[in-house]
């Protein structure tokens, strides 16, 4: 799941200096793939760096999307302008339009938020939900659909 945005998410040169450090942070965030390794490497680069900048708390909230992102089926995401698209399986016959995770989905736009619906272009389904204003709103907005799609499944 790759996330598109048009938000600054980077690690400046004000809070990182040596690039090449950057590049080795950038790396170490493709290695976590759970909450308490990514805690801890957040809290690693608080303890090294001092107090995070807004574009650094980003990028630690766009690991956490991508995670859910790929969770709920995704294939992309986009933050733009304010609106958030997740684009489906591009393919049509994919058993994942029949899962339980796609239809759990399907009733949580319908009964679970105000601010989503599905659209479909060309062939492609995605599901368009409306204002995300910034990283922290699409995490949360995300969790609350992960969370209630995945406590149906389980039932």
């Amino acid at each position: 799941c790759t996330i598109d945005t048009d938000l600054e998410i980077l690690i400046p040169d004000s809070y990182v200096e040596n690039i090449a450090e950057r590049m080795v942070l950038y790396t170490r965030f493709e290695n976590y793939d759970n909450e308490e390794k990514l805690a801890a490497f957040h809290q690693e680069l608080i303890d090294r760096f001092g107090p995070m900048p807004r574009q650094v708390e980003d990028l630690f909230t766009t690991i956490r999307c991508r995670k859910i992102g790929i969770d709920l089926g995704f294939e992309k995401m986009s933050l733009k302008s304010n609106i958030l698209r997740c684009y489906f399986i591009n393919k049509n016959d994919s058993p994942y339009f029949e899962s339980s995770i796609f239809q759990n989905i399907i009733s949580f736009i319908q009964t679970g938020t105000n601010k989503a619906k599905l659209k479909q272009v060309g062939t492609n389904f995605l599901l368009i939900a409306q204002p995300m204003d910034n990283m922290d709103a699409m995490y949360r907005f995300l969790k609350q659909m992960k969370d209630e799609v995945l406590a149906k499944k389980e039932k």
